[in-house]
């Protein structure tokens, strides 16, 4: 059976940064619950995956409406485990079951703010798009990078860049974009092939400002409070 897409929301428990940080509550909800409610907007539970190593992390997930078809092997819950394995097995344990996608979608907890329409968007470029391999969430670079340079005990690097600029408005930089880590889209044979979201044919897809926040350390969550308390989330737009 071929299915549109697989949403994989990928929840692995023992965060350093922030103690449980993918099920620790914004806004009153968990943050691993933001990324399964919006992609319930597109898709049925049973195309919202949850990969986790956590049992606790699992029956929270299942509560809002996810699919928790495994529990995480021990092998690809370390630190060293690489994203792209924790997709591959995804996929492989889906096709075990007999079901294939067109299309397969990372999304991590730490990026809470992505709207759906945003998603169904970038599933419909890359999907309209036959030369593309997949799709990757960007956000504008800033600062610039004509203002950085590797670590030394001078700036010598950055003095020639401004000294051969000229003009520091904004305005006179050509636009520098990022992955902001708020998605990943692939078409599925793509993945298996090249085991990598990045390819030389991935498209970029720019998301508003507010979208584009990475919660890593305590300050981004307190950073993720103030967008939600002074409503500079939209949330009609997230689910």
């Amino acid at each position: 059976m071929n299915e549109h897409i697989l949403w994989l929301i990928t929840a692995r428990s023992g965060s350093k940064g922030i103690s449980n940080k993918n099920i620790r509550k914004l806004n009153n909800i968990p943050l691993i619950a933001y990324r399964i409610k919006t992609a319930l907007m597109l898709s049925s539970s049973e195309n919202v995956w949850i990969s986790t190593d956590s049992i606790d992390y699992a029956k929270i997930a299942s509560e809002y409406g996810a699919t928790v078809p495994f529990i995480r092997p021990v092998e690809l819950a370390s630190d060293n485990a690489s994203s792209m394995d924790v997709v591959l097995h995804a996929m492989k344990f889906s096709e075990n079951l007999g079901k294939k996608y067109d299309f397969i979608g990372l999304l991590e907890p730490t990026s809470p703010f992505v709207y759906f329409e945003d998603l169904k968007s970038a599933v419909n470029k890359l999907s309209n798009n036959e030369k593309a391999d997949a799709i990757v969430a960007v956000k504008e670079s800033r600062p610039n990078t004509i203002f950085i340079q590797e670590e030394s005990e001078f700036l010598d690097e950055i003095y020639i860049k401004m000294k051969n600029t000229g003009s520091f408005a904004r305005h006179n930089f050509k636009k520098e974009i990022t992955p902001s880590g708020g998605f990943y889209i692939s078409k599925w044979g793509a993945f298996l092939e090249n085991k990598t979201f990045y390819t030389p044919k991935t498209l970029p897809y720019l998301l508003p400002d507010e979208s584009t926040l990475e919660i890593d350390e305590v300050i981004d969550f307190d950073w993720a409070e103030f967008l939600t308390k002074t409503n500079k989330i939209d949330f009609k737009k997230l689910f």
